[in-house]
Order: structure tokens, then sequence, then C-alpha cells
């Protein structure tokens, strides 16, 4: 756990470090007064946007990894469409180890697997008070989701051949904020809440205990490439 946070804080702060870099350079129009005469394809030529990412994923369910593609509407409006494969996991369920060093999940039944695909919006706020290298925003979305699960007793690379799966939607909302460590690159850190719950029936982790939530809290950290 504490290997996990100072992880989660070195990400953090690297953002924050490239921001100091480059907060004398100006990434953006020098002229804000005539930007409202600019068209949405002219801004494009000039400003640099997110094209696409890859992310890294850190919650209670575990880690994960994936990629984003983003499509701009307008100048502070933008549509996108992600995969991320993560491991999922029960709250009540602890590692331990025998006599021998080998670590185990007592009462363990299935490994699980997520493989959501987010389709979203990401509004960018604050565009006229604060530097452009610097981009708050928030994001809404939906998640339909693949929760992939296969025997324990088995190792990981055969139990594939037992895997099965179950199948949902849910929603998300978040907040972010992008850090321009260059007009080719940046970097971004985001917060949102997953609400995803299967309805039919859950899956057996333990046994005798079903999982059914698979939601909360995920910190999304990315490495984005510029148009």
């Amino acid at each position: 756990m504490k290997l996990q946070k100072a992880l989660l804080l070195g990400i953090f702060l690297l953002p924050l470090w490239s921001h100091a870099q480059i907060s004398n350079q100006t990434l953006m129009l020098t002229d804000k007064d005539n930007s409202s005469d600019l068209s949405f394809e002219e801004y494009l030529k000039l400003e640099p946007f997110k094209k696409w990412t890859v992310n890294l994923t850190f919650s209670d369910n575990g880690f994960g990894a994936g990629a984003t593609y983003y499509k701009f509407i307008n100048k502070d409006l933008s549509a996108f469409g992600s995969i991320q494969f993560s491991g999922a996991k029960d709250d009540r369920e602890f590692e331990t180890s025998d006599i021998y060093g080998n670590t185990y999940v007592p009462n363990k039944v299935n490994r699980m697997f997520m493989v959501p695909v987010d389709i979203g919006l990401q509004f960018r706020l604050f565009r006229e008070d604060v530097t452009d290298d610097l981009r708050p925003h928030l994001s809404i979305g939906v998640s339909p989701t693949a929760i992939i699960y296969a025997p324990y007793n088995e190792g990981i690379i055969s139990s594939l051949g037992h895997a099965r799966a179950k199948y949902t939607v849910g929603a998300f909302a978040g907040i972010g904020v992008d850090y321009l460590t260059s007009s080719k690159n940046s970097l971004s850190m985001n917060v949102r809440y997953y609400y995803t719950n299967l309805f039919n029936g859950g899956i057996e982790s333990l046994k005798g205990k079903e999982k059914t939530f698979f939601g909360g809290l995920y910190f999304n950290f990315s490495y984005n490439f510029m148009k």
C-alpha cells in the first residue's frame, strides 16, 4: 500500500514539474482579444489539442492500461472513446502466503478482469482565466463493460481457456487537468467516479460470495499526443 501511494504521488508530481519547466512558454494564441474572430478550423491550425493518449489507471480494483482517441467538436468541447484493460477484485479478499513463501488468496474462486469501453464528452474549463498550458476539464459518459472471469485454481494462462464474461453498461463523471509540456505532447491526470454494476447476478469471486459492483473512484494518468 505504501508503495502504491508513493507511485501515485510521484506520477502526480511529474506533471507539476513539467508545468513549472514551461511556465514561461506561450503555447496558445498571443492575442486573446482577437481569439473570438477565429473559426474552429483556424484554432486547430494555431493551438495544440489532444489527438490520442495512452493511459494508466489505478483503483481499488487494481491497475489498468489503455488508450483514448479524441475528436474535437468546438474550442471547448470534445468527444472521446477509450478502451481499458484492468484487473478486478473483491474488497473482502486478502492475500497471504504458505510456509514455502507462495502467495495466494484464501477461498478465492475466480480471477476477474475488466474491459470497459468509455464513450464520453470532455468540457474545457476556465479557458480565459488560466494559462493555456494548464487546462482543467470535466468529463461525462457511458461505459459498456465486459467483466471476464476465469478459475483461480488454474494458472493464469491456462485458466483463460475456461474464461467466461458478463456484460453491463455503466456511467461515469470526473474532473481532470492537462499539462502541456510542448506543442506536441502533454500529461493529464483525471479523477472519475464510475457506476458499473451487474444487474442480473454477480460473479463468485470468493467462495459463496458474489461481487456485483465494479465501480468507484478511478485515478487516470495519461501521456498525450497533440495534433
